[in-house]
């Protein structure tokens, strides 16, 4: 992605072009954040030098960017204005363009991420121009419009000014456009506006250390943050180092160190070098200037024999210019045997427990970065037997290789980061990986981890943004953090030959562990993972940063009838609500399926989406539940001990979603609750309604002396304490209710039912005229089709007049399909000779019960037993018995 920058540098001092670019002053508006993101506030010159040559030397840069054919010309202006309506608005900053070009369209819209502006649009801008100088302006824009006879704003934000228009004046008050230009120019404010140079870095010491002795400022608070025992250590760091040179994994460490530190103390650098008056040298600011010299006068205020810090030293390692060698671990003839010890590491237990097959995964760096953004490990359409002959429970060990996938990423450690437990394998339709997404690769089978286990510091890496979201610094930082402590490749290769006589695997991207005979290895995958137990961490194996995303396809419904498209409008209505981070309810009628569509979709979630589900859980709410049930509280310790600590905390329905109680893990299981409006919603959710809103909460119990925390994303950064719950950005509950239902309910307050998305599944609408047979029957036929029901048309008939008298008997008090397809099951088992007796039979047995509690259930079996097919009396008798109505009454 590094094409160049080319434009062209010549410039004509008489005739530049003035272009205006007008800038609405909305704070919301894209342009506007854009315009104070890189003109006012600036870019880090290293945000960008991975994708171009940067034609400045300044460290941050003042840049703009539109849509143009034709790049602008070196030495025109932007003369910006914050723009208020059609005709208010003041100019407020002159820039000149110093250099302008037209990007490549991925050139340009890896710049535009990397700049920032992809934050806010989803438009690139391939036009894009490096402003230096930049000055306020005193020009009046009153008297600018009436000279040039202006009316307004242009519409666009780019655009030449006509200065010849019809009805200018222009050239009658200004000689040229560079007088105009002199004229109207103000302070200068970027690059500011310099007092000198040193001329040596020996001057700029001797001039800092007399500023520091002579100025007012706590000149120590440098010592105080850095502390002498740091600064020897970056001292012997710098021992010998080169810009650009190689340097050990160690030095590496130490240099991402003091790179962190400047960067956290830049904006406190900025202030005193201008409250003191430090000047600048060659390409290094006055807040670079007076880190280096104040860290050279540290050095010379202790004891150390290491090397000093200087300006190329420093810009060396801010920009991290060095490379980093691959560290190779030695051994004699005394220590190379290796003994397996008693290790209880849960995958040594399950290799001794399983015997399962064992794999070696090969791969840069980078590409297992996206391997822990979605837990998973892929394979291209070339490799499906390698694919298919994975099952679930086999184990995989993770190598990665020092050379990156793009020369544009670093090397790095060459060695053995994490092993993994296999859990399902499936077949995805969207790019993961970088090369799916730049290259047109395609690795269309994956295998998940059941169980994933790195050595690596992977709270330092960022899982909710995709990798081509990610600059070649971040990528670089990231893949340093996840190859930490990794077990490097030769003390793997000696491992594996002290108790094999064979190396690691490394020749392909995948290999199966085999003894001499053909047999699994299991010597040296166990001595392998026994020497990385002490490193090892277990991490989630769902994303907990990243929201759903997609459509859910229609598969879920295969088997289920719904007339007219109604189910794909109800998976469109679920989708919607799962990516605008709603909670979903489905309401309506006894038997339209709410249940069943609720349990095969988190299915579907589940299966598709392995990434951010690890399954989900079914319950039903009853009027007995309180918070003890759903959040969890104080129950008696399972380990027996008696005294203060006889009770614990056990989490309730809610939060075990959230955690694995196997191996105390993330979790990320969606919850289906049926029948939810059957809770007392204040007792049994209680400090669950601040969750539901998208906020932590802290719970009044205990775990290992601190408060239990039900939390979100936004407010934990790492994996999450034992006392900590955290809610994955996509977890949801699926919620059903009956709008049909039994005796008391008890009504949702409305601060819970706003956390819900309420989607209707209706009962069909059949036919109220008694003479449209023929319509009412083939509904009937169709559900029956589906279900894949053989019946006879007086049976369907029958069973349809039924369900038309149930329907429209009472207004708003339908039964769904579902009931009537048990009605049906049970009729078709029946001889027809007997339709009057088995319907009867039928109705008592499906109806009924959904008539509990309904008060004009008597008026509905009035005109159920009015059906002809129906045996009026055994229907009256079982409605005395089981509603306690007399239907002739």
């Amino acid at each position: 992605m590094g094409a160049g920058l080319s434009g062209t540098d010549e410039t004509d001092a008489d005739l530049p072009t003035v272009y205006q670019v007008p800038i609405k002053t909305a704070d919301d508006e894209p342009i506007r954040t854009n315009f104070e993101r890189t003109v006012v506030d600036g870019v880090r010159r290293d945000r960008l030098a991975d994708l171009c040559d940067i034609p400045l030397e300044h460290e941050t840069l003042r840049v703009w960017g539109n849509r143009e054919s034709e790049p602008a010309e070196a030495g025109d202006y932007l003369l910006f204005a914050d723009r208020n309506g059609r005709h208010d608005g003041e100019y407020t900053l002159l820039a000149h363009v110093e250099h302008a070009t037209i990007l490549d369209e991925e050139t340009a819209a890896a710049f535009t991420d990397a700049i920032g502006w992809g934050e806010v649009t989803d438009t690139s801008y391939p036009h894009v121009l490096f402003l230096d100088p930049i000055y306020e302006t005193t020009l009046d824009r009153a008297a600018f419009w009436e000279t040039l006879g202006f009316r307004g704003w242009p519409n666009d934000t780019f655009s030449g000014i006509n200065f010849s228009r019809s009805g200018s004046t222009f050239f009658t008050e200004y000689d040229s456009i560079a007088e105009f230009i002199d004229q109207i120019r103000g302070n200068r404010i970027y690059p500011a506006e310099s007092v000198g140079e040193y001329e040596t870095l020996d001057a700029a010491i001797t001039d800092v250390r007399t500023r520091l002795e002579q100025s007012g400022i706590e000149t120590t608070w440098l010592r105080s943050r850095l502390g002498e025992a740091l600064v020897s250590e970056w001292s012997a760091a710098l021992t010998g180092f080169k810009p650009s040179d190689s340097v050990s994994a160690s030095t590496a460490a130490t240099f991402d160190q003091l790179r962190r530190i400047y960067e956290s103390l830049e904006p406190e650098l900025e202030v005193t070098a201008d409250e003191l008056g430090v000047r600048s040298l060659h390409s290094f600011a006055p807040a670079k200037m007076l880190f280096c010299c104040w860290v050279r006068l540290l050095q010379e205020g202790i004891d150390h024999d290491g090397g000093v810090l200087s300006q190329p030293r420093l810009n060396s390692i801010l920009r991290d210019t060095y490379t980093v060698e691959t560290e190779i671990e030695t051994e004699t003839e005394e220590n190379s045997a290796f003994e397996l010890t008693d290790s209880s590491h849960p995958v040594l237990s399950h290799i001794r427990s399983t015997s399962p097959a064992i794999y070696a995964f090969t791969a840069p760096c980078d590409y297992w970065l996206t391997s822990l953004e979605y837990s998973a490990v892929s394979f291209d359409a070339d490799h499906r037997s390698r694919w298919a002959d994975l099952s679930e429970g086999d184990v995989a060990i993770l190598h990665a290789r020092a050379e990156p996938s793009n020369e544009a990423f670093d090397r790095q450690p060459n060695g053995i980061i994490g092993v993994g437990i296999l859990g399902e394998t499936f077949e995805k339709d969207e790019p993961w990986w970088r090369d799916e997404h730049e290259s047109g690769e395609s690795y269309p089978l994956v295998a998940t981890f059941d169980r994933l286990f790195l050595t690596g510091s992977t709270d330092d890496i960022d899982t909710s943004r995709s990798i081509t979201e990610k600059t070649a610094s971040e990528i670089n930082r990231e893949s340093a953090a996840l190859t930490e402590d990794l077990l490097p490749i030769e003390r793997a290769n000696s491992l594996c030959a002290a108790v094999a006589d064979t190396e690691f695997p490394v020749q392909s991207q995948y290999a199966t562990f085999r003894t001499d005979d053909g047999e699994i290895d299991y010597e040296r995958p166990m001595a392998l993972v026994d020497a990385l137990t002490d490193e090892l961490t277990e991490v989630p194996t769902v994303n907990v940063h990243k929201p759903y995303h997609g459509s859910i396809q229609s598969d879920p419904l295969e088997g289920l009838y719904f007339p007219d498209d109604q189910g794909e409008q109800i998976l469109e209505q679920i989708t919607t609500a799962l990516t605008s981070g709603k909670h979903i309810l489905l309401t309506g009628p006894p038997g339209t399926g709410k249940t069943e569509i609720a349990r095969r979709v988190c299915s579907a979630l589940a299966e598709t989406r392995p990434s951010l589900y690890s399954g989900f859980e079914m319950t039903t709410a009853t009027a007995d539940w309180s918070t003890f049930d759903t959040v969890g509280g104080y129950m008696p310790n399972e380990s027996g001990s008696s005294g203060d600590d006889d009770l614990a905390f056990t989490p309730g329905i809610v939060l075990n979603r959230l955690k694995n109680n196997r191996t105390g893990t993330q979790s990320n299981e969606l919850l289906i609750i049926d029948e939810l409006n059957r809770a007392d919603i204040d007792k049994a959710f209680g400090q669950l309604f601040t969750v539901l809103s998208g906020q932590s909460v802290q719970l009044p119990y205990t775990k290992n002396g601190r408060e239990i925390e039900v939390t979100t994303t936004d407010d934990v950064t790492a994996h999450p304490a034992s006392h900590q719950y955290l809610v994955p950005n996509s977890w949801r509950i699926f919620a059903t209710m009956n709008t049909y239902d039994k005796t008391s309910l008890y009504e949702m307050s409305y601060a819970f039912m706003r956390r819900f998305a309420f989607i209707r599944v209706p009962a069909p609408e059949l036919p109220e005229d008694r003479t449209d047979e023929e319509r009412l029957e083939q509904l009937v036929y169709d559900y029956a089709n589906a279900w894949d029901l053989d019946l006879d048309r007086p049976e369907a008939m029958a069973i349809g007049r039924v369900w038309r008298e149930t329907n429209h008997a009472v207004e708003e008090r339908s039964i769904g399909p579902a009931i009537i397809e048990d009605v049906l099951r049970y009729v078709n088992q029946h001889p027809e000779d007997e339709l009057e007796y088995h319907l009867t039979q039928a109705v008592i047995s499906y109806v009924f019960p959904q008539l509990e509690g309904v008060p004009k259930r008597r008026k509905i079996v009035q005109e159920i037993a009015a059906v002809r097919e129906i045996d009026a009396a055994l229907l009256e008798q079982a409605a005395r018995e089981m509603l306690q109505v007399a239907v002739n009454e």
